[in-house]
């Protein structure tokens, strides 16, 4: 198999070690204008108020499904009286048959 000429090694050689210190090497930095910076600054601070507002209304949300709250509401009503209405925060206890009183 034939290597080819030393001198295209050396040329490819010196290529790539080129391409690689083109590569590692720091781009020239160029100044940021007022406006450029003013406008970062401000992308910033709204996702800053995006995220604690997010934030608090999850943490709002959470507090208020912990609360009891009614979930179920009873009422009883009368031939003489008006109609009685409450809340209850747990769903009542299921009753079996042989807990209800039978009559004799």
């Amino acid at each position: 198999m034939h290597d080819g000429h030393p001198s295209f090694r050396l040329l490819a050689f010196t290529l790539v070690m080129v391409l690689a210190l083109t590569l590692a090497a720091p781009a020239r930095a160029e100044a940021l204008e007022p406006f450029t910076i003013i406008a970062i600054v401000g992308l910033v601070a709204v996702g800053v108020i995006i995220i604690v507002y997010l934030v608090i209304a999850n943490v709002g949300g959470s507090r208020r499904a912990a609360k009891s709250e009614a979930r179920y509401v009873t009422c009883v009503e009368s031939d003489t009286g008006s109609r009685s209405c409450w809340g209850l925060p747990d769903p009542p206890a299921p009753t079996l048959p042989s807990d209800i009183p039978q009559a004799s």
